[in-house]
């Protein structure tokens, strides 16, 4: 059966994974992580692509490429036998170093997108390679690492990106940081490629059971939202909270439901429980934020 081709244009996001051959490892020190690192961030630059996300395994890799120029297939070609060359030549073996080819899924949402990053960079962890986010910190081969070294967020070319963890009150990286926990506290196991990839075929509306990414999302996400709401329109947090039916207070929580579910990813289900309301009622929210286009005026009285 003939392979189908790969599917790239410029501007396209891809998930990317390689495994060694026969499950074997493809790294037998630092050294080989650091050449094959040294060949990707040069590739990249040849290539004019991105990289958003990245983390090394024993036996495998993930890279989450931004294919600026669509040019994936260029890319991995020259990476994976530059790097095969390399590796066969120093440890003086022969024969194919990788299992088949590369797989690679599109991805087709921003949502799906921002679940990648966490999933690439919680990989040591979910594997058992690292036993915690506090030592994740300290291994080298991922993406993360470089983070929490330079001390601030890579996206900033990225909006969507930038805006998911942007709040007035608490910083960027507090909420990245956030984000991987809840992904360490929804699944403790590594999911595979296919479970990854398939995430993007689901159905994706905003009121249905979300991938990964949006269960037991951050209490901290959500509170800053609250927070940002109060002050900009002079509306007290409890008041807010504690289920009033006034308008005033039902135009607050209609922006917060907007900013968490729209913006942030989260579900319905979980911002409604925390808000005090209904599903039915977080929906009714959401369906008049549709229709009228905007939250309605917080200049009426009680």
């Amino acid at each position: 059966m003939p392979r189908r081709p790969r599917i790239d244009f410029p501007g396209a996001f891809h998930h990317v994974y390689a495994r060694g051959i026969e499950k074997r490892n493809i790294f037998a020190d630092q050294n080989d992580r650091g050449e094959l690192r040294r060949r990707i961030v040069w590739n990249l630059k040849r290539f004019n692509a991105g990289w958003l996300a990245w983390s090394f395994m024993p036996n495998h890799f993930h890279l989450l490429f931004h294919s600026k120029s669509g040019n994936l297939p260029d890319f991995m070609r020259c990476v994976m036998s530059g790097y095969s060359i390399y590796f066969n030549k120093k440890y003086k073996r022969a024969g194919h170093l990788f299992q088949n080819r590369y797989k690679s899924s599109a991805i087709d949402s921003e949502r799906y997108l921002l679940e990648l990053i966490r999933y690439i960079h919680l990989n040591p962890v979910r594997s058992g390679i690292v036993p915690s986010l506090e030592k994740l910190a300290m291994y080298r081969w991922t993406g993360h690492f470089e983070i929490m070294a330079i001390g601030r967020l890579p996206w900033e070319q990225y909006p969507f990106i930038r805006e998911f963890f942007s709040s007035s009150y608490i910083s960027g990286m507090e909420i990245y940081l956030a984000f991987l926990e809840d992904g360490l506290r929804c699944r403790s196991e590594e999911f595979t490629f296919d479970d990854a990839a398939g995430t993007s075929k689901e159905k994706s509306g905003l009121y249905d059971t979300p991938p990964d990414m949006n269960r037991n999302v951050s209490r901290r996400i959500f509170m800053s939202i609250v927070s940002k709401v109060s002050r900009t329109h002079s509306i007290s947090m409890d008041r807010i909270l504690d289920g009033r039916r006034d308008r005033i207070s039902s135009c607050a929580r209609r922006e917060i439901l907007r900013q968490c579910v729209y913006e942030k990813g989260m579900t319905i289900r979980a911002v409604c429980n925390w808000l005090g309301i209904t599903t039915t009622g977080g929906l009714y929210h959401l369906n008049a934020a549709d229709q009228s286009g905007a939250i309605g005026s917080f200049t009426d009285g009680d």
